[in-house]
């Protein structure tokens, strides 16, 4: 596969994982594209939607949550007198005509209040045009520490927003893993264990995460 003698030993993320993409580049003549770094508002934004629309987490569920659902209730998220942490309500609620709902006081606007349902849309279109896995369902680590409101689950902030995760192009993993049956030269977990890291979630019940990376 590799005669590179990279050590991982006393390395960080960083260093491993860019030794890795180098030999991938070097030796199989792939270019595996990356996350371009998260910010706490991006972790936020995509964590709240995820526990909104799926919450396939395990162990946690959001403060006020759906009864059978486990994912944020619809009331606690349409409501006007909550003060989300970090993202806006209104970025993410959409009325009946899929536009923001507009508030008067601490209540909705007659003719502008959200509506459940384009919600629900516009919320998935959050989701799958940032290109979150598993067609916008994959899991979403929070991005506040606690979680803040409208979600306040116990979910631990995302190891991407302290460097210690990062996410890799599914297409350029597709490419690595064809040049390796062709070679006869492992799977993509063995080459990486060779650098100190491993995909955690890979086999995940609810929501495998194959394009996850992270140190062992």
């Amino acid at each position: 596969m590799t005669k590179n003698k990279f050590d991982p030993k006393g390395k960080t993320f960083k260093q491993r994982l860019e030794a890795f993409l180098d030999d991938v580049k070097a030796t199989h003549k792939i270019t595996i594209g990356r996350d371009s770094g998260r910010t706490v508002v991006w972790q936020t934004t995509h964590h709240v939607a995820h526990m909104f629309l799926y919450n396939r987490y395990k162990s946690t569920k959001p403060l006020k949550s759906h009864l059978t659902k486990r994912t944020i209730s619809w009331e606690h998220f349409s409501d006007p007198k909550i003060v989300w942490n970090t993202i806006k309500q209104a970025d993410f609620l959409r009325t009946k005509k899929n536009v923001a709902p507009v508030k008067f006081g601490n209540a909705w606007k007659s003719g502008f209040e959200p509506d459940e349902e384009t919600t629900i849309k516009y919320v998935k279109s959050i989701q799958t045009k940032a290109g979150i896995g598993d067609s916008g369902k994959a899991m979403v680590s929070a991005g506040l520490k606690p979680c803040g409101e409208p979600c306040k689950c116990g979910a631990g902030r995302s190891k991407h927003l302290d460097g210690v995760a990062a996410d890799l192009k599914t297409v350029g993993l597709n490419q690595l893993t064809a040049s390796l049956v062709k070679a006869k030269a492992g799977t993509i977990d063995d080459y990486l264990k060779k650098y100190g890291l491993h995909r955690p979630f890979l086999n995940h019940a609810k929501s495998p995460e194959p394009w996850h990376i992270e140190a062992l």
